[in-house]
């Protein structure tokens, strides 16, 4: 017989969030992304920018990484730094 705990022991939250950046040639300054908060005694982030938003903007498969890497690694650097703003959905 296998026993598993029904408690688990990392739980991962996902938030949906927004970014001001602007990238050369592109009108568009607001980008999507996903924050996924882990929490195993420690808090650690990821963040997912949003691929399917890049497509539209971004034909080059080298560039479109380049600039999800750029707006990751920005959130990253904004959360680690605490300057993000924790807002509860809106209804």
């Amino acid at each position: 017989m296998i026993k598993i705990s029904d408690k688990p022991s990392k739980r991962v939250e996902h938030f949906t969030g927004t970014i001001t950046m602007a990238f050369p040639g592109i009108e568009n300054k607001i980008w999507n992304f996903t924050v996924l908060r882990s929490t195993n005694g420690v808090t650690t982030f990821a963040v997912e920018a949003d691929h399917e938003q890049f497509n539209q903007y971004f034909e080059d498969a080298g560039e479109i990484e380049y600039f999800v890497s750029m707006l990751e690694e920005t959130v990253k650097a904004n959360l680690a730094k605490e300057q993000a703003e924790w807002k509860p959905a809106e209804k």
